[in-house]
């Protein structure tokens, strides 16, 4: 009796193994990733190179299927599915998660990062790991990567912005997030938070008189066209991120989990070597459609004061920005 119940035992085993290597060898899976960008943008191409990755790396078991261009809403309603498990991934900003996680907020501070080596390094840095846990706690959001993005500049339609002063109750159009909401009211502006989609309208109506964003997106977005002025002010580098749904990811067997994790790193990589050629390229073709204007850096550094900040006044976040600062 032994005997025929250990065989019976070993056939069970046998059979689990060989039911766990069927799912991770021959188990597909077609993964739904949004994005707020153009086609033609670098996060998109980031995307298709992170899906190529995940691909190969999966034996063609793992298909992402993208869709830039706001196609399954805005960026807000994107993280809002992330977090219910409505969408499976997501190229989300950071700036979008002090709404549910405020010491997130560290990572987009304004006049934080020295240069764009200074970001990878931040970014890849154990503070980095840590927000990353925060987010998965709170929301059930899994952060993958997170990924430069180019240096912001201001771009207004009727107005030269030479230093901080100047903006002074502008309604700038900044992204729905709180953290963007915070720097402005610094800068002496009155932020106003629009999906990304709705600016084009908004400039050319007059609802806002200028927009803040990497020279990149405005071009993509064909913003040049309601706006005449670049202001060089370099106020904020706001990271994004390749983020899943923690629901999708624990369902994918590990070995496809792990090949998702190594394909954001890669991916990582691949966007910050993207992002300083596209910008350098679209700073350049700007050149020829809006007048630019050095500002004076000085004076916006001056007007910003971290420790007014509600979003990082917690200990943890203070922690954070000290952990930050000793990042050179």
């Amino acid at each position: 009796m032994k005997k025929v119940t250990s065989a019976i035992l070993s056939l069970a085993i046998m059979g689990m193994f060989s039911s766990t290597y069927s799912v991770a060898a021959d188990q597909k899976f077609t993964l739904k990733l949004a994005h707020q960008m153009a086609p033609d943008h670098t996060l998109n191409l980031v995307a298709e190179k992170f899906a190529e990755l995940v691909k190969t790396k999966t034996n063609g078991n793992v298909t992402i299927k993208i869709f830039p261009s706001g196609a399954l809403g805005g960026e807000k309603d994107n993280a809002a599915a992330l977090k219910s498990g409505m969408l499976d991934m997501g190229l989300i900003a950071d700036e979008q998660y002090p709404s549910f996680v405020p010491e997130s907020a560290v990572l987009v501070l304004p006049y934080l990062y020295k240069d764009y080596a200074h970001l990878d390094r931040v970014l890849t840095s154990d503070v980095a790991k840590d927000v990353a846990k925060m987010i998965l706690d709170k929301t059930n959001i899994r952060v993958l990567t997170f990924m430069p993005m180019a240096f912001r500049q201001m771009f207004t339609v009727d107005k030269e912005i030479k230093t901080a002063a100047d903006l002074k109750d502008i309604k700038m159009r900044v992204p729905e997030s709180p953290i963007y909401v915070a720097a402005f009211k610094q800068f002496g502006a009155a932020p106003t938070p629009l999906a990304w989609g709705e600016v084009y309208a908004a400039l050319q109506t007059g609802v806002v008189k200028g927009v803040e964003n990497t020279p990149e997106a405005v071009l993509t977005a064909s913003l040049q066209e309601v706006t005449k002025y670049m202001n060089i002010t370099n106020h904020l580098e706001g990271p994004t991120t390749i983020s899943m749904s923690e629901k999708v990811y624990q369902k994918l067997p590990k070995a496809y989990q792990d090949a998702l994790l190594s394909s954001a790193i890669e991916a990582e990589k691949y966007d910050l070597e993207l992002t300083v050629s596209r910008d350098t390229a679209a700073r350049e073709k700007l050149k020829n459609k809006l007048t630019i204007v050095d500002s004076n850096v000085a004076s916006f550094k001056n007007a910003i004061k971290y420790d007014q900040i509600d979003l990082v006044s917690s200990p943890k976040a203070k922690e954070l920005i000290k952990r930050l600062g000793d990042i050179k």
